[in-house]
């Protein structure tokens, strides 16, 4: 409903009846409809123009639910069911892809009141956890024991578990070395949209990652925990050709030492964190300081055959420190930043990059961009424009530059790194398989389809229409610049 239509006062009573339900499950203090909250709650740090979630049908929820256990979670998906509300499960919202976006309204069901740590067991080396503990928090629960988990997003100090499993927790800081999320799993318990309640483990694990709350609730996670180190070591370099940073990017992923951490950026993200004064790109590789596990000789080796430059000690303990704000920084000065992430082979990385800087040249758009290792096969590339929301042509065309771009990792072995609401468009090209077995899982979790809708099982609209769209809208702008000279 839009504040110019007629206020039907038949869905006034039902909304506070709904608004009555809801506070008899979490008290009047943890259910809010107030405008402000449903704000608050029906985005992420990707602020796009009003007028691009008008695509969106109903992009707010309609109530905010804080929840605080499963009794309660139980409770709330019992009464969505009766009444047909889609329930929108909400972690940290740091992925930027409005995965945790509404897209018809319902229920915010905010997670991070559930954020206890339930048991740490230093023998069998394990920690069992509620989804809304954040990594930050929970490394330093566990450095106190002597352990930790080894891998986080870069969002780790507002992102919780429970969301990061949901997005997939495939490429982070750890993963290099000791995994991927999924690899560190050992249960999960979890409600699904029915309302029924499993412990999954083994295979079955696999339909909860990448799931984007689409099948049900994660309400206790048990994962493997490694024993804490004594410390990283960085090594930053500074190249000046792209084709020389991109392949000491693939020689460094595949040595038998592996980074904890291993970026990559243009001067312009640099600028906003780390400038750098040597160079226009940096590759940062941070490893567990100890003599077994740094390769030096091999680093120096790899990175001076490819012209880079060593860009001091001072430099790269910088680039560690800023691990978990060096992509947001730039979010302060721009009116929009906007993402897209993709997930590409190393051995493709100069191709994308090399792409992306002929966009952003010919189209002049202010774009920037950022690499995280995820595997030694496969790189997180986050690419980065920096619009004016009210500039309606340069926002559209600078979407479809990254549409573009998001074409070209699908057809060289990619695919989107995080689908949320923006990228279920491309699940039937990008993960053909996968698209099946979720649609499956879909069914036998939640028949009813309450749970996050319009995203990875489903869309609100079609991949030709948005790429016709797309393109129209760069060739007109290009059209239009040149009409104007």
């Amino acid at each position: 409903m839009t504040e110019t239509e007629v206020i039907n006062p038949d869905s006034i009573d039902k909304k506070v009846a709904i608004i009555d339900k809801l506070a008899e499950v979490v008290g009047p203090e943890r259910v809010s409809d107030s405008e402000l909250e449903r704000v608050v709650y029906s985005g992420d740090p990707a602020v796009l123009p009003q007028y691009h979630y008008r695509w969106k049908m109903k992009y707010l929820a309609d109530y905010v639910v804080r929840v605080e256990n499963i009794d309660e979670i139980e409770r709330i998906l019992k009464i969505a069911r009766e009444h047909s509300i889609p329930v929108v499960p909400r972690g940290g919202a740091s992925s930027c892809m409005s995965s945790s976006c509404p897209s018809r309204g319902g229920i915010s069901l905010d997670i991070k009141p559930m954020n206890r740590i339930l048991e740490i067991n230093k023998e069998k080396m394990f920690v069992r956890i509620e989804p809304g503990v954040t990594f930050e928090r929970l490394e330093e629960t566990l450095g106190k024991e002597g352990l930790s988990l080894g891998i986080y997003p870069s969002s780790a100090k507002s992102a919780v578990i429970g969301g990061w499993i949901a997005c997939g927790g495939r490429g982070g800081i750890g993963t290099p070395f000791y995994g991927s999320l999924g690899n560190h799993i050992l249960s999960l318990s979890i409600i699904g949209g029915n309302g029924e309640i499993h412990v999954i483990e083994g295979n079955d694990i696999d339909f909860f990652l990448h799931s984007y709350g689409i099948l049900g609730v994660i309400f206790e996670i048990k994962l493997q925990v490694h024993e804490t180190v004594s410390g990283y070591k960085s090594f930053s370099y500074g190249f000046r050709s792209l084709e020389g940073l991109c392949a000491s990017v693939t020689e460094i992923a595949r040595l038998e030492k592996k980074p904890i951490y291993l970026k990559i950026a243009d001067k312009e993200l640099q600028r906003y964190s780390n400038p750098l004064e040597n160079g226009r790109f940096v590759l940062t590789a941070s490893y567990i300081d100890s003599s077994q596990e740094i390769p030096r000789d091999e680093l120096r080796s790899i990175t001076g055959n490819n012209g880079g430059v060593y860009l001091g000690d001072e430099f790269s303990e910088k680039e560690w420190n800023l691990r978990y704000d060096a992509e947001f920084n730039p979010k302060e000065h721009t009116e929009t930043l906007m993402f897209q992430e993709l997930w590409v082979p190393t051995s493709k990385v100069f191709e994308m990059l090399s792409a992306y800087e002929s966009y952003r040249k010919s189209h002049k758009i202010p774009a920037l961009w950022f690499g995280m290792l995820g595997t030694s096969e496969e790189m997180r590339l986050e690419l980065m424009a920096m619009i004016d929301a009210a500039q309606y042509l340069k926002f559209i065309s600078s979407k479809g530059i990254l549409h573009k771009m998001m074409k070209k990792a699908i057809k060289a072995g990619g695919a989107p790194y995080t689908i949320g609401l923006q990228n279920s468009i491309y699940m039937s090209r990008a993960y053909p398989d996968r698209l099946i077995k979720m649609q499956e899982a879909k069914q036998k979790w939640d028949p009813d389809g309450i749970m996050n809708p319009d995203r990875v099982t489903s869309c609100l609209t079609s991949f030709r229409r948005i790429d016709v769209l797309f393109a129209l809208a760069t060739a007109f702008r290009r059209l239009s610049r040149y009409v104007g000279r």
